[in-house]
């Protein structure tokens, strides 16, 4: 090992010093002044090359070239940068900062083509993810070649013969780095994502996202391994969406005995009107109602109330004021579907305003005993099969047999 004096100690620690106050100077005083000219400009180009990620890449290459530079100079020729280990560490990180940089300018690009028109509805991403796998390749062939002391055309022509038994023996470590690539890129999962793949019966959280497989701990507590390629080519369903909306969805529907919808009697909408979340509808209504009647002498033209209606706008007002939902932000609907032989069911289409299992299980299921337990006031029977519900449906008593 080299033996540094005092005076090799001294030029050491001016060089260190100049290249930091070098790195600093980049960050702190000429990539600002270059981001304030950019933000006066009306273009959006400009604005994404100087992106934090690129710049910190870019002032690393700067200090390296000054670095190079300056140990090729009569003023800081140490004995300790005049070998050849020191040269090759040298050469291989200036290309990787190189090549890291040019990676992050494709994205950069990337990012420009969807600002783009014309560009945007063309599959840019894709070409841009292949020439990065070939970057990415010769920057690992260029880093290597300089460390071994080899050409790099050394390296390149022997690729062509080897390229038939790398792609047999490594075939599914291939396609796994590339379905890693992918992921990465695209954000497809990442850990502690809860994701669904009915193919292998996979229904929990990532717990792990290795080269060749990705862990699922299931709600069971089970865990599936997924081969890391099946990720990118299967159907997965992520809801990471969900968690970071921060609300969960409530899709479900009761069904309605067709035969307990009726018009409303004069006595019925009286009695509705005393519940005060309807009141202001059946007054409005009633008011619209009375309106287009009097415009037609036609009995069967003239409209009239159902309950069906009624509990629909009941629903909605219920929902609106309910804690656990969110109908500020997000859809709430209650609407009827096609009616069927089951009845005619009401939906109910709205979101809670928590994401947790537990708790969303319990809205909706305060909500739908709710509903169950408000259909007789609007004269409304849920449908079920059986001789109890025909006995039900005409008002028929219920004996109970002796056993």
């Amino acid at each position: 090992m080299t033996n540094l004096n005092t005076s090799d100690l001294a030029i050491l620690g001016l060089l260190i010093g100049i290249l930091i106050a070098s790195y600093l100077i980049l960050r702190s005083i000429i990539f600002p002044i270059i981001k304030r000219g950019a933000s006066k400009t009306t273009t959006y180009i400009d604005d994404l090359f100087l992106d934090k990620k690129f710049l910190n890449r870019v002032s690393y290459v700067f200090v390296f070239v000054i670095f190079n530079f300056l140990i090729a100079t009569p003023q800081f020729d140490l004995e300790i940068f005049n070998n050849e280990i020191s040269d090759r560490v040298s050469n291989a990180l200036l290309t990787l900062f190189v090549g890291l940089t040019v990676l992050e300018m494709l994205n950069v690009l990337n990012k420009v083509s969807e600002n783009i028109d014309s560009l945007r509805n063309k599959p840019i991403k894709g070409y841009i993810q292949i020439v990065k796998i070939v970057v990415n390749s010769f920057i690992f062939i260029i880093i290597f070649a300089i460390i071994s002391g080899q050409s790099v055309s050394y390296y390149i022509s022997g690729l062509g013969a080897l390229t038939a038994v790398l792609l047999l023996v490594f075939q599914d470590t291939i396609l796994s780095f590339i379905a890693s690539v992918q992921i990465g890129q695209n954000n497809i999962i990442k850990n502690g994502d809860w994701i669904e793949v009915p193919e292998y019966g996979a229904d929990g959280d990532v717990v792990d996202i290795a080269l060749h497989t990705v862990k699922v701990q299931n709600w069971d507590k089970t865990i599936t391994s997924i081969p890391t390629s099946k990720i990118v080519t299967t159907s997965v369903k992520n809801w990471r969406g969900m968690s970071e909306y921060g609300g969960r969805r409530i899709k479900r529907s009761i069904s309605i005995d067709i035969s307990s919808v009726r018009f409303m009697e004069d006595k019925d909408i009286d009695k509705l009107k005393k519940i005060p979340s309807v009141n202001k509808y059946l007054s409005q209504k009633i008011e619209d109602i009375e309106k287009y009647n009097s415009t037609t002498q036609d009995e069967k033209e003239k409209r009239r109330l159902t309950n069906l209606g009624t509990l629909r706008a009941y629903l909605v007002n219920y929902l609106k004021n309910h804690e656990g939902l969110n109908t500020d932000t997000m859809t709430l609907l209650v609407r009827q579907l096609s009616p069927t032989s089951a009845g005619v069911p009401l939906e109910l289409y709205t979101f809670t305003n928590t994401t947790d299992w537990v708790e969303y299980e319990g809205i909706q299921s305060d909500i739908f005993d709710h509903i169950f337990a408000v259909l007789p006031k609007f004269g409304l029977r849920a449908l079920q099969d059986g001789t109890v519900e025909a006995a039900a449906a005409r008002g028929l008593p219920i004996i109970e047999s002796e056993i």
